[in-house]
């Protein structure tokens, strides 16, 4: 937590939440449960339908989705001139899956406190960590508002909109801040991270049984990241699967299969983080006592 006492917007927001970190989470809890309680009902969801490959599948997606956030972290490494091995962008990727679920925009947090660990001052590490989520929320736009115009005209059209605006400001701004071959290099990483999340639901809603056209599942994306980003709920818990339902309503997909699909789609990736940042800490604390307590060399026969 120490990169949230350099930063007196995070400090002030940390301990104002305080007070309310236990309420939220049991709330968010409380809706996701609600939730899905109420679309595995709605849908008469069981274990014994539920596709096996298709959930063995996105198993498998989860480690490929932790490299592709190992890479986008190497990335901004680059772009500030400084490196992080492959492996431990990967384990702070997990960390900070994890730390959303702090009321705070943990993610961020961490990803900022890894590029000054390797050497990027505040100001251009958050700044490097602000532009690549502002230009996943802006692709993802872009993509949901192609994916909605025939279906409804003005939201597509209003969606397009916003996204194109949005990706040209930050691409300008990534360009100006590191150089168009970043500003270029940032911009094929996070379309290529839209694609994989759309398979990953693509996945997620055939676990449950429904098909749903791999282009059509961008709305659900797009309501996955802006879950995420939220930090008002612990990792936009029951907020992307709100928003997931809402989006339905615009497309022909039951709300109750976009709000599991998302969920099953979460809990999935969140297990994979929790195993890998658990494993981090455990060898991690096991160099540290070996640090400490070092063994005593055998004696020579």
């Amino acid at each position: 937590m120490m990169i949230i006492r350099h930063m007196p917007i995070l400090q002030g927001w940390w301990n104002w939440s305080a007070q309310f970190r236990k309420p939220l989470l049991l709330a968010a809890l409380a809706v996701f449960a609600a939730g899905t309680a109420w679309a595995a009902c709605h849908m008469g969801i069981s274990l014994k339908r539920m596709d096996g490959v298709a959930l063995i599948m996105l198993f498998c997606l989860s480690p490929v989705s932790l490299g592709y956030s190992g890479l986008g972290m190497q990335l901004m490494a680059q772009a500030a001139g400084t490196s992080i091995p492959f492996g431990r962008s990967i384990v702070t990727s997990a960390i900070a899956i994890l730390a959303e679920m702090l009321p705070i925009p943990g993610g961020a947090v961490v990803r900022t406190g890894a590029l000054m660990k390797a050497g990027v001052g505040l100001g251009r590490g958050s700044a490097l960590v602000l532009l690549a989520a502002l230009l996943w929320m802006a692709l993802g736009a872009l993509g949901a508002g192609l994916a909605v115009i025939r279906t409804n005209t003005v939201a597509g059209w209003t969606l397009v909109s916003i996204g194109i605006a949005g990706s040209v400001t930050v691409a300008g701004w990534l360009c100006w801040l590191s150089g168009w071959r970043f500003a270029c290099l940032m911009l094929t990483h996070r379309l290529s991270g839209l694609a994989l999340i759309a398979l990953r639901l693509y996945l997620a809603f055939g676990v449950l049984g429904v098909v749903v056209p791999f282009a059509q599942t961008m709305p659900f994306v797009l309501a996955t990241i802006a879950g995420s980003a939220a930090a008002i709920a612990p990792a936009g818990l029951g907020v992307s699967e709100a928003l997931a339902a809402l989006a339905a309503t615009a497309m022909a997909v039951s709300p109750a299969a976009a709000f599991l699909a998302v969920g099953v789609d979460r809990i999935v990736h969140l297990i994979l983080s929790a195993a890998i940042a658990f494993c981090s800490v455990m060898c991690a604390q096991g160099e540290l006592r070996a640090s400490f307590f070092p063994q005593k060399a055998k004696p020579s026969p």
